[in-house]
């Protein structure tokens, strides 16, 4: 795996952790969003869970070889992050959101498609 996927791996995770991680706990700025968006709170906590397990499909695939199964797992999960991010900048859009609240998505599944492509090569 090249060093910018790996990179992008570590950032990616990082992020998904720390963003599923608080639609798990269902802060306040979560609850807002969830209300906005128009998702039950316990919906917006198995999102949190899927992104949380997303980011660790990142970085099980670290430690993977080209086309050994812990690869496969890294590139499902980037693939499945990727279109998290495109439903949720859908479900932004039909809300009628300013860019500030699907920007963060957008660019977190722009990522996830470049750790892929990055991966594949």
């Amino acid at each position: 795996m090249s060093v910018v996927a790996s990179l992008l791996s570590i950032g990616l995770f990082l992020a998904f952790g720390s963003a599923g991680a608080q639609k798990i706990v269902f802060n306040p700025a979560m609850s807002k969003a969830a209300d906005r968006l128009g998702f039950t709170k316990r919906a917006y906590q198995r999102i949190g869970g899927v992104e949380v397990l997303g980011g660790i499909a990142l970085l099980i695939g670290l430690a993977a070889k080209r086309s050994s199964p812990l690869a496969i797992v890294n590139e499902i999960g980037a693939g499945g992050l990727a279109a998290m991010m495109a439903l949720a900048v859908v479900a932004h859009l039909r809300k009628r959101d300013a860019a500030k609240y699907f920007a963060p998505a957008l660019v977190l599944g722009v990522l996830a498609l470049a750790e892929l492509a990055f991966r594949l090569i």
